[in-house]
């Protein structure tokens, strides 16, 4: 259950995701990672990168989906990395693999 080295991402786990993810009002970027898995490394660079360039009340967190597998069921994550997109407790949009900086700027500024 550990975090990734290098990383300012906020872990959630399933206590902290029903409320800091499911009860935000704004929008939330979760990362669905695993320990064993290259590209996820890869998009955590890039989400790190992104927190620079978003505005301050799009959050942006993630879930070890090998230590809390039924929170990756629960959201049809069937493969990381995955990124999905809340907002005020519902799936907005979801992505997987790993995404430009640019590319998900954008959605961020689609849906914030």
């Amino acid at each position: 259950m550990s975090a990734m080295p290098e990383d300012d991402l906020k872990e959630f786990d399933a206590q902290t995701f029903e409320n800091e993810v499911l009860g935000a009002d704004g929008l939330v970027l979760v990362d669905f990672w695993g320990e064993k898995c290259v590209s996820c490394k890869q998009l955590r660079k890039v989400l790190n990168q992104l927190a620079d360039d978003i505005p301050p009340d799009v959050q942006i967190g993630a879930v070890n989906a090998t230590a809390y597998p039924d929170l990756a069921e629960r959201f049809g994550v069937r493969g990381v990395p995955a990124l999905l997109f809340f907002k005020k407790g519902e799936i907005v949009d979801m992505r997987t693999g790993v995404d430009r900086r640019q590319v998900l700027k954008k959605l961020v500024e689609t849906h914030a």
